[in-house]
């Protein structure tokens, strides 16, 4: 590139005494002071005498282009750079790759330690910081004056953003390879209407023999290239250890320690950044070097105040926190889509995990449901129609804020940026979102195919969802009645599916609650007690379960009187418990009763009826009395095959006790035998001992119906 050029003679000044800074609408002009006037696009009769250097060698940076010292190598990820652009070697056209991930995954480090492994392979890195308009204009220009030799020289004169691209174009077009660009951080490339836009392939020469690398948090940057790109995600557990280690100090030879250091990692998400500067931060505090063990209550406790620490730009060569990372993210999703934002802050609200769109309830309007919860408080949601919902998707996509998982089928999200998402919202919001997830939630739960896949799929997202409402007390005060008979449903639907621990978890909260709003002598809290004691009774805490159904049993007698279903019910349950504890002389006594009591109240054919002959008939052979038993439980197949149906599981489950009897009864008798027999020579069968054990101590059980 040969160009006359006439200039004033002054003064010269060094590089690091000039100073850039921008005008103008997206480029405009870059100001520098005490360089040289180029005008426009070398326009206005201005021309330039100035010979292009041949040739350049080493490293072209702003900064150091050493990763940090305490750096963890990646091994896996920078052998996907140098593959894919080492592949297809006889092609000497540039070639793009696109390294994106989360703010703070590590994009950078891991960009700089592929230089460092490979900056032989080229003549020439040159690095270019594209985080920022200024930096990246700045960077060019100074990369123009580099190539061409143009000294510093006193006075308040201007190179143009487009003189520099154009003349560092012209010189990679005359010159031969092999070299390395790199532009870091250019993370607003996609929406042109931000104030932050950069047109960022407007700067990539077309030269043979040209590797560009783009870091962005933009998923999307990697389809302006054929190259397949690099996704930046956690790191593993081995390497975000050994990352902890480095900077926290911590002894290496102390298995406490170790475990210690695993979980604290894991609770980061395994996040680069987030475990840098936890680790600085231990690495600082004699507090927490000499007993790890209290750092992670603490970073429970003070979360958002803890991932709001600024690195040290000396040591971790970063500038922001990892929440300042997230939020200037957010805020460009929020611009392009604030139904997106919306999306985002609800989503803080449900697992991080699995998030499928069945559970958004699409063309289904939540203030139509008819449910009994109060939606006047909620926050109405942006999801009208599938299209809509998968848009906002994508967008958070963009922003790496989500990732797609072909093998589930479903989105997930970095557990932090999920704690992130709740931890930014004022309480009143808090408040708001939670309303609108935990009515998302019910509504799910409603619509659920009967499956039990597709059941336990909305597990994490009933008790991720029920965590915040629980935690936001302020909710259940203005909306109790309406939350708490939900969350009720909630609890039943959890141990009708069998996670009896969640469920139990569930119904101790609305029990709780409903004590303190509505009295212990309430109906409905009296309920929630019967509820949790059946829960108690399923996962084997029979004394709790008969002690919780013996105090509804008295209070139904008291309130509701002996021969309301509700108290009749309760007996029935607490004879069960019985029961199970082999209390069988009670139990059967009780069952008797209510047995008694339907038949007289409610007649021979309802369901009631025949569901306590079942349950006597159970407790009758549980203690031996098995002709008894086999004959009343005749009676009620026959009455749930006519009433029911034979495909009912009711039925089927009494035509399964039913056979389990008879078989007993005959074993038995075969084994009486034998016993007989052997008691000739003095002794009994052992298996006879086994069966008397297992049937006429135990009986032959089933779960009641």
């Amino acid at each position: 590139m040969n160009l006359s050029m006439r200039t004033q003679i002054n003064p010269e000044v060094r590089a690091e005494d000039a100073h850039t800074h921008q005008e103008g609408s997206r480029f405009g002009n870059t100001h520098v002071s005490g360089g040289i006037v180029l005008q426009g696009n070398f326009a206005g009769g201005v021309t330039i005498n100035s010979t292009a250097r041949p040739d350049f060698a080493g490293p072209f940076s702003h900064s150091s282009l050493e990763p940090v010292k305490a750096y963890v190598p990646r091994p896996l990820l920078c052998d996907q750079i140098r593959i894919q652009l080492r592949d297809d070697a006889a092609n000497n056209n540039t070639k793009t790759l696109v390294v994106w991930g989360l703010g703070g995954a590590g994009k950078t480090q891991l960009v700089l330690d592929y230089v460092r492994q490979y900056r032989t392979d080229y003549k020439a890195t040159f690095w270019i910081e594209a985080g920022r308009k200024e930096s990246l204009e700045r960077d060019f220009i100074n990369l123009y004056r580099t190539l061409f030799g143009i000294q510093m020289v006193a006075g308040q004169e201007t190179v143009s953003v487009d003189s520099a691209v154009v003349g560092v174009k012209s010189w990679f077009a005359g010159q031969r390879g092999p070299w390395l660009m790199v532009f870091d951080g250019a993370d607003v490339i996609e929406n042109e209407e931000a104030s932050e836009y950069i047109d960022i392939k407007r700067f990539f020469p077309d030269a043979a023999s040209l590797h560009i690398i783009v870091t962005s948090r933009s998923s999307t940057a990697k389809d302006m290239t054929r190259l397949e790109g690099v996704q930046v995600g956690d790191m593993e557990e081995a390497q975000a250890a050994e990352l902890f280690y480095r900077y926290s100090q911590l002894r290496r030879d102390d298995h406490g320690i170790e475990h210690e250091v695993k979980a604290i990692v894991k609770e980061l998400g395994h996040l680069a950044l987030a475990v840098t500067l936890a680790s600085t931060y231990v690495g600082r505090t004699p507090r927490l070097q000499s007993d790890i063990t209290v750092y992670l209550p603490e970073y429970r406790r003070r979360r958002r105040e803890l991932l709001k620490r600024k690195p040290e730009s000396l040591i971790h060569r970063y500038n922001e926190s990892v929440l300042t990372t997230w939020e200037t993210s957010y805020d460009a999703v929020h611009e392009q889509s604030p139904e997106a934002s919306t999306l985002m802050s609800m989503l803080s609200f449900l697992s991080f995990d699995d998030i499928f769109l069945e559970l958004f309830g699409i063309n289904r309007q939540v203030e139509s449901t008819g449910s009994t919860y109060n939606t006047a408080e909620t926050v109405s949601t942006p999801f009208m129609n599938t299209y809509k919902l998968e848009e906002c998707f994508e967008m958070l996509q963009r922003y790496s804020f989500v990732q797609w998982k072909e093998d589930q089928r479903s989105y997930a999200m970095h557990k932090l940026v999920h704690a992130w998402g709740y931890d930014r919202l004022a309480d009143d919001m808090q408040a708001k979102i939670s309303n609108t997830t935990f009515e998302l939630i019910v509504e799910a739960i409603n619509g659920c195919r009967n499956t039990p896949e597709d059941k336990l799929r909305l597990v994490p997202h009933v008790m991720a969802n029920f965590t915040t409402v629980a935690g936001i007390r302020g909710v259940l005060y203005q909306t109790a009645e309406g939350t708490l008979n939900e969350l009720a449903r909630v609890g039943i639907f959890m141990t009708d599916i069998g996670r009896l621990q969640e469920g139990c978890v569930i119904e101790t909260y609305v029990l709780n609650d409903r004590i303190r709003i509505l009295g212990e002598e309430h109906p409905d809290t009296i309920s929630a007690m019967n509820n949790l004691a059946n829960t108690l009774g399923d996962q084997g805490q029979l004394d709790e379960a008969a002690k919780m159904k013996k105090e509804v049993l008295e209070k139904r007698r008291r309130i509701l009187g002996e021969e309301h279903p509700s108290t009749i019910t309760a007996m029935s349950n607490l004879a069960s418990t019985l029961g199970d504890q082999g209390q069988l002389d009670e139990a059967a006594k009780m069952k008797k009763e209510v047995l008694e009591k339907r038949r007289r109240i409610l007649g021979e054919e309802h369901p009631d009826t025949i569901s306590a002959m079942n349950n006597l008939a159970n407790t009758l052979g549980d203690q031996g009395q098995l002709d008894e038993a086999i004959t009343l439980l005749e009676v009620a197949v026959q009455k749930m095959k006519r009433i029911h149906g034979e495909e009912h599981p009711h039925t089927k489950i009494a035509i399964g006790n039913w056979t389990r009897l008879i078989t007993s009864r005959d074993v038995g008798k075969a084994l009486a035998a034998k016993k007989n027999s052997n008691k000739k020579y003095g002794k009994e069968s052992s298996l006879y001992v086994r069966f008397k054990r297992k049937f006429l101590r135990k009986g032959a059980t089933s779960r009641c119906v």
